[in-house]
């Protein structure tokens, strides 16, 4: 009996042991601290609450027309090699509140994270796009969660509202790297309204095609381009800021129709109205406002350009100057300011024979004609070129408060922005107020 009771003993022990040792695992310590790792596919309608924090572990996708609803003041971190997909058919609702945004960053410690920590966000629906079997790059052809695009311009793929993405932008492949926001053949019923992507490895959001909207949109310090279109988009876009900085960045602005058939319909033909672009101010680095080409279309209002040290202005490609002569690629409202070499030039200096990439077509002339008032001071703040903590609230006496052109009819625009660039001059609180960020690492 005796030797029973001690191997009892001994058994209960081990078995304590073992709890003990379960308990303190990574998984229930991060459970423990109010953290869910994901991982592997969401098929069923899921709620993430904000009493969590909520770990992507690998490429999570939301999937078979299931929605994935987060909570205002929800974190979701990102492992390397990790991304939030959702495919065609599913649906995500990520509702934050001024004063508890959703946030998407790193899940590294703040000060060791960097551009690139973890992949971001994409969404795919099912409107038109210009290209058969259209396909998210960075997830294998072979998979069909990439696909995107239909006949549905009316459909949704959710809603992202005071919604933060940070750090984002993994590189999966030589040369490919997802982007902090892609939208991929999103409907206009789509809602994408207080956004910001920050400090993302490529660029910061791209639209492939489809019609959806954009409004109150901000993007800082994108390694690559801060807005990337293709593919036939076609939506709205109101209230947008982007800022670059010397040490990364390409383009504001990066526009193309379709790399390989530049005349493919749907046309990229989007509308941007009140938007601030911002560059680095610094001489030497290789940035500028806008690349237009492969035949896009665009009709931009109201817009502050400043600090760009490279150009305002390339446009490329005979099928894109060709949209500019049917009045379907198109400026008016437009204040430059401190762009090119010592603040002087706005567009590329016009090249000729093999090196010739737009007909012969001259920038320079076609935004003079367009009565851009060019070199003109929009009084921004200093920091307003403050990448830590930008503000982009131009003087009360700016000459943005006047001259603005009329917006577009229809229920999306803001009809009372009578002022040119992202926010009113007149404002007493900034729509970026309370729920952006900017940080470093």
């Amino acid at each position: 009996f005796a030797l029973a009771g001690t191997a009892a003993v001994v058994l209960l022990f081990a078995l304590a042991g073992g709890i003990l040792s379960y308990f303190f695992s990574a998984p229930l310590a991060a459970m423990l601290a109010g953290e869910k790792v994901v991982s592997g596919p969401i098929a069923e309608d899921t709620t993430w609450r904000d009493s969590r924090t909520y770990m992507l572990d690998d490429m999570v996708y939301v999937t078979d027309g299931a929605t994935l609803t987060i909570q205002s003041g929800t974190r979701i971190e990102g492992r390397p090699g990790s991304a939030l997909v959702v495919t065609r058919g599913a649906e995500l609702r990520s509702r934050g509140r001024r004063e508890e945004p959703v946030v998407f960053t790193s899940a590294r410690e703040p000060g060791q994270r960097a551009p690139g920590d973890w992949g971001g966000v994409a969404l795919l629906g099912s409107a038109p796009v210009n290209v058969a079997n259209a396909h998210l790059e960075g997830i294998p052809a072979d998979d069909d969660r990439g696909r995107f695009g239909g006949s549905d311009a009316a459909s949704s793929c959710g809603v992202l509202e005071y919604t933060r993405i940070e750090f984002a932008g993994h590189e999966v492949a030589a040369n490919v790297e997802l982007n902090g926001l892609t939208l991929g053949g999103c409907g206009s019923a789509t809602v994408i309204r207080h956004v910001q992507v920050h400090k993302g490895l490529d660029d910061g959001v791209e639209l492939f095609g489809g019609t959806a909207d954009i409004e109150r949109v901000v993007i800082t310090r994108a390694a690559d381009d801060g807005l990337d279109w293709d593919l036939g988009w076609r939506g709205n876009a109101q209230f947008l800021v982007i800022q670059q900085e010397a040490a990364a960045g390409d383009n504001a602005i990066e526009a193309d129709n379709n790399r390989d058939d530049h005349a493919a319909t749907p046309r990229s033909s989007p509308t941007i109205a009140n938007a601030t672009l911002v560059g680095s101010q610094r001489s030497g680095a290789g940035q500028r406002a806008m690349t237009l080409r492969r035949g896009t279309g665009a009709d931009f209002r109201n817009l502050i350009v400043a600090g760009f040290p490279l150009e305002l202005l390339d446009l490329r490609d005979e099928a894109t100057a060709d949209m500019v002569a049917a009045g379907r690629l198109r400026f008016a409202g437009l204040i430059t300011h401190r762009i090119g070499p010592r603040g002087r030039r706005i567009a590329v200096r016009e090249a000729s024979g093999d090196a010739d990439d737009d007909g012969g077509f001259d920038e320079e002339r076609f935004l003079r004609r367009s009565q851009a008032r060019i070199g003109v001071d929009p009084r921004l703040p200093r920091d307003a070129f403050n990448v830590l903590a930008p503000d982009y609230v131009p003087a009360a006496n700016s000459p943005a408060t006047e001259g603005a052109v009329d917006l577009p009819q229809g229920e999306f625009w803001n009809q009372g922005a009578d002022f040119i660039g992202a926010v009113d001059p007149d404002t007493g609180r900034s729509w970026l107020a309370g729920w952006t960020a900017f940080p470093e690492n």
